[in-house]
């Protein structure tokens, strides 16, 4: 009998993971149900789990079914045509017999429903005695083509298959399981006023429902106003508060921040090889927003050429760039170009951030793989932006962790940042630059 999970209805960070749990230990196929959802959302998600794809199954936005070759579509009031070009499995829903025996003929499995109380539908009662399902299984209509829903547990199968079904999908029971969230390391330093570095990637990560840790490189003294003192930390010190970190916990990805001097990005390198996490995002801060240089050239030297390899994705805005590039950039043509000569230089992806673009729209460009992405995004006029670099590239480690795909990782923190300024805009948070609002809906 076969053993399938249909997913909530509405979208949340942790699903990926939760799916990845449930296809690899618990059920042999997956529904993926969001009525309200658009095709780039479901996107991500089928992205996510490409590895899968001969045992997903979609509810809407068929044409991805096609695109990706999933396993198949499920028919309903929403979507009641299959693609001409889709070759995957047909099924729909069911609440009488009568349904049941009319769309077998049709479909390579049905859902049969209520059959117990749901557990997802408060008050959403069992259709059907003992009896009459015994009468269904006794005269043919219940048979392998039919798969129980509604109520399913792990504690009824037994007797679902002693009813004949030929499976059961679970809603409800199969997502009321909490995963320990996925560990974020960031590596930065510390902001007093809360609005960047290591004070604003811990609140990202944490919005984002994932466990943040950190490892402190420098220690500063400011506001909204401006910097007054910066205390560096030793390299011997961010090494241990990183091997500390790595020896306890199981962290999934890493997220690189302000490292001041060569002898820092030497340790941290050295951690990384040494722990192999899966992830590492790492946000070169080199330049501030006044164009005055940050860390020495040294130091730019050997950030290239022990981070930048280690990473998944370096995040240069335009002024990183044309530091890294020895020229500047000037449009969103220039980006694209810059995206790949970088990316072929160091061996990574990079996501160019076009923040200072003179124009009304963001754009950030990705390139990974060779292959060129856009991210467009009407520029928000707001004096508390204050940390929007640090928040993106943590957000992106989150992503990354939760098991999404590195474009879908970054379209997703793109929007969490927007969405983070848009929330903070309003807000009076000191006299000067404030930072955004990291936990919005």
């Amino acid at each position: 009998m076969r053993l399938l999970a249909i997913t909530r209805p509405e979208l949340y960070v942790e699903e990926v993971r939760e799916a990845i749990y449930l296809l690899d230990n618990v059920v042999d196929i997956l529904h993926i149900r969001k009525p309200n959802a658009t095709v780039e959302q479901v996107e991500h998600l089928v992205c996510a789990l490409q590895k899968y794809r001969d045992r997903v199954v979609l509810h809407d936005h068929f044409d991805l079914a096609v695109k990706y070759s999933l396993r198949g579509v499920h028919l309903n009031s929403r979507n009641g045509v299959v693609p001409t070009s889709f070759r995957g499995t047909i099924s729909r829903s069911c609440h009488t017999a009568e349904e049941v025996v009319r769309y077998k003929a049709e479909c390579d499995y049905v859902f049969l429903s209520p059959i117990f109380d749901s557990i997802s539908k408060e008050g959403y009662r069992s259709a059907f005695a003992d009896d009459e399902l015994e009468a269904l299984r006794d005269s043919g209509v219940i048979d392998n083509k039919v798969y129980a829903l509604g109520g399913i547990t792990m504690d009824n199968l037994q007797r679902i298959r002693s009813l004949g079904f030929g499976g059961a999908a679970m809603l409800g029971a199969a997502w009321r399981g909490r995963l320990t969230p996925p560990v974020v390391l960031t590596v930065a330093g510390s902001d007093s006023s809360g609005g960047a570095g290591i004070q604003a990637d811990i609140k990202s990560v944490s919005a984002l429902r994932g466990f943040a840790a950190s490892a402190i490189t420098a220690v500063t003294a400011q506001n909204t106003m401006g910097v007054t003192d910066i205390v560096p930390l030793s390299a011997e010190a961010v090494r241990n508060q990183a091997v500390a970190v790595f020896e306890d916990l199981d962290v999934r990805a890493v997220k690189i921040g302000m490292v001041h001097n060569s002898e820092v990005v030497n340790a941290v390198a050295d951690v990384i090889e040494t722990y192999c996490p899966q992830y590492m995002v790492c946000d070169p801060v080199m330049v501030a927003t006044s164009g005055a240089k940050l860390i020495e050239d040294k130091t730019v030297t050997t950030l290239v050429s022990r981070l930048f390899p280690l990473s998944t994705l370096i995040t240069p805005n335009l002024r990183e760039a044309a530091v890294l590039l020895g020229r500047e950039i000037n449009s969103v043509d220039e980006m694209k170009r810059a995206a790949k000569v970088l990316s072929e230089q160091y061996g990574t992806a990079v996501l160019i951030k076009g923040g200072h673009l003179p124009d009304s729209r963001m754009c950030d460009v990705l390139c990974s793989d060779g292959a060129i992405y856009t991210f467009e995004s009407q520029k928000i006029e707001s004096r508390n932006t204050h940390g929007t670099g640090c928040t993106l590239s943590s957000a992106i480690a989150t992503f990354l962790a939760h098991g999404y795909t590195l474009t879908s990782a970054v379209a997703l923190a793109k929007d969490y940042v927007t969405k983070a300024i848009v929330q903070a805009k309003e807000l009076s948070l000191g006299r000067g630059n404030g930072a955004l609002w990291h936990f919005g809906k």
